[in-house]
């Protein structure tokens, strides 16, 4: 019987450490499984995050182009604007009387100091040949323009045309005023 119940202490000691090695090994699988499932579902919580950040950067992003298409799109129809305004303003400059066409010319001939050429416009070609100083001034062909004159000389060429005046000499000084008035 001695051996019989040896055997049985050996049995039941080997009963249980074999049942403390499936506690020991279940906790542990639990324990596993728990930092498992804490791990995934941080993993989740932070792909949501992150999905998140990438939809607010993605609408920012189409806010921003849509905006910029937008600005763009006013400006370009507010520039519209303006050009035909000024082109109104050249055909308004090509309506004037003879006597205000006649002051305006004498005074760009003024600005001319050398001697050369006037090639007019084919509207004002009798008028400028009527009072450009024949010593200073030799007349050339007329020029395809609205209106006004192009000087030439060894030295130097000036736009006086009425195109060349409203857009290099008015628009430069008005184009803020005007699109402030207008447009604000």
């Amino acid at each position: 019987m001695a051996l019989q119940d040896i055997l049985a202490a050996i049995t039941a000691d080997a009963d249980r450490q074999i049942e403390l090695a499936r506690a020991a090994h279940q906790k542990e699988l639990t324990a596993m499984r728990e930092e498992s499932e804490r791990t995934i579902a941080k993993r989740k919580q932070e792909i949501a995050v992150q999905k998140q950040q990438k939809i607010a950067q993605l609408t920012a992003k189409a806010e921003t182009h849509a905006a910029s298409h937008k600005r763009n799109a006013l400006l370009t129809q507010k520039k519209e604007v303006l050009d035909v305004i000024y082109a109104l303003a050249v055909e308004e400059l090509c309506k004037l009387p003879d006597s205000d066409a006649e002051t305006l010319f004498r005074e760009c001939l003024k600005k001319i100091k050398g001697k050369g050429e006037i090639h007019p416009s084919k509207k004002h070609a009798d008028l400028l040949k009527k009072i450009c100083p024949s010593e200073q001034f030799r007349m050339k062909d007329p020029i395809h323009a609205k209106g006004g004159f192009l000087f030439i000389s060894d030295k130097e060429e000036q736009d006086f045309t009425f195109e060349n005046l409203i857009e290099n000499t008015l628009r430069p000084r008005t184009e803020l005023t005007i699109a402030h008035t207008l447009f604000v």
